[in-house]
């Protein structure tokens, strides 16, 4: 192939480029009307799968003994090095005892934990950056839930850890007293999914169509090929 018919190619495609987009520009209201739909359809999903609101609520512990510094320190390496005791039977037995009155056995907290709606935050394995105060969160569809299950599930891991350590060294230092609430579908993220898809596949569409469209769209592609041309109408500018 010679060096004329490469770049002949090569400005057929730069054409045929031009085109679609002159394409997508000519039918830009008809990408905007499918955008819009997109966007409906979004909201329409998200009000029918993604109306679920969730509650959070939070504890936190704490170790100090008061004129001890030695015993303080053991018990915030005991908080960190046995986190995970969180997921425990017997952590798990002692809260579900405060928590009957939700009808909450120790197998659905420990399902909890797995689950990640109840965690222990702040904990870290190197003693060089040991977490000195350790946050018991929960998730729950509940707030009201959500506040009692962290504070029996503080006061219960506290409880292990000291017996662990067999003293009071570990301690409740903020109770949950209130919760924080939010959407369990993030609205934002599914109207510029929705809507942007929707943009794109309709642009992308309206492009290829102009793209690899077997007729002549402009002017340049019909002086490349004679055969395409019917007949010649003479130009007169309006005067």
């Amino acid at each position: 192939m010679d060096l004329d018919k490469i770049e002949m190619q090569d400005a057929d495609i730069i054409e045929n480029a031009v085109v679609g987009l002159r394409e997508i520009w000519r039918k830009k209201i008809i990408i905007c009307l499918i955008t819009v739909a997109g966007i409906l359809f979004a909201l329409l999903y998200v009000s029918i799968f993604g109306g679920g609101i969730r509650y959070y609520s939070s504890a936190t512990l704490f170790s100090a003994v008061y004129g001890s510094y030695s015993a303080t320190t053991e018990g915030v390496a005991a908080m960190n090095r046995y986190a995970d005791l969180i997921s425990s039977s017997r952590v798990c037995d002692k809260a579900a005892q405060e928590l009957t009155m939700y009808g909450i056995t120790a197998e659905d907290l420990r399902e909890m934990v797995l689950d990640e709606d109840i965690r222990v935050s702040g904990a870290n394995s190197n003693s060089g950056a040991y977490g000195y105060k350790l946050t018991v969160g929960t998730i729950s569809d509940d707030g009201d839930q959500a506040i009692d299950i962290t504070n029996a599930m503080a006061s219960a891991f506290a409880t292990e850890l000291n017996d662990l350590l067999g003293s009071s060294t570990i301690q409740v230092m903020d109770e949950a007293v209130r919760y924080g609430a939010f959407r369990t579908m993030n609205i934002f993220l599914y109207l510029i999914l929705f809507g942007g898809g929707a943009f794109c596949v309709s642009a992308g569409i309206i492009f290829c169509m102009g793209f690899f469209s077997p007729w002549a769209r402009s002017v340049t592609q019909c002086e490349r090929d004679e055969d395409l041309i019917l007949g010649l109408l003479p130009y007169a500018s309006d005067r």
